[in-house]
């Protein structure tokens, strides 16, 4: 073989290894982009499932609040039909006044017991409900006196729910004497709204939880 055909044997030869070389790159370039593109799908993929579980996750929640907050509204018309109800940050608080027991007593009038006979029928088709019951007094009469009436006219309340059915564990009873007025006690209609029970009804249900500040709106 010649020196001239040699070269070009020799030429030749690279020119095929190059190529071959570089069919290779590009074999392998497309492999790296396909397995790129693949991955991108999967992660894009991925994030918009993601996305969608988010959304759904968000969307049932409100609709769980909706509901908490329709049903939060039935109770409170049901239960303002009977007594005076408001809503509050603590819960639905319903206002018996003083004149639903004898003056100075802690014994329910009748007129009393069949307005709460209706209110704990109410209560017991709300299952998971929290009721608290808090008594309160004037100013007239000392510390003492006071506390002990506001005790044993919310005890009073509370035990005739039982009565009605209500469970007990998810009643509870407390007195707060005449700590708290919602008016003045230089009058006598001040000194009336502030002789009360009121019944702060809470609970996971309606979205609401007792606590905060006893008697406050």
């Amino acid at each position: 073989m010649t020196s001239d055909a040699a070269a070009a044997k020799a030429q030749a030869d690279a020119t095929q290894a190059r190529a071959t070389s570089d069919a290779a790159a590009a074999q392998a370039r497309a492999a790296s982009d396909a397995a790129l593109a693949k991955a991108q799908a999967e992660t894009d993929a991925a994030k918009a499932k993601a996305q969608a579980e988010t959304e759904q996750a968000r969307l049932a929640g409100q609709q769980a609040e909706n509901d908490k907050a329709s049903l939060r509204a039935r109770l409170s018309q049901q239960l303002n039909s009977v007594l005076q109800t408001r809503d509050s940050a603590r819960g639905l608080i319903v206002n018996m006044s003083d004149v639903l027991f004898d003056t100075a007593k802690y014994t329910l009038k009748p007129g009393a017991r069949e307005k709460l006979s209706k209110v704990a029928g109410i209560l017991l088709a709300y299952p998971g409900l929290n009721i608290e019951v808090d008594g309160y007094t004037d100013n007239v009469g000392g510390d003492e006196y006071n506390q002990n009436l506001s005790d044993q006219r919310a005890e009073s309340v509370r035990a005739y729910l039982v009565a009605q059915g209500v469970l007990t564990g998810s009643v509870t009873a407390k007195g707060f004497g005449k700590t708290q007025p919602v008016g003045t006690n230089d009058t006598a209609a001040g000194r009336q709204i502030n002789r009360r029970v009121e019944l702060v009804v809470s609970g996971e249900a309606i979205g609401a939880q007792a606590g905060g500040t006893a008697g406050g709106s």
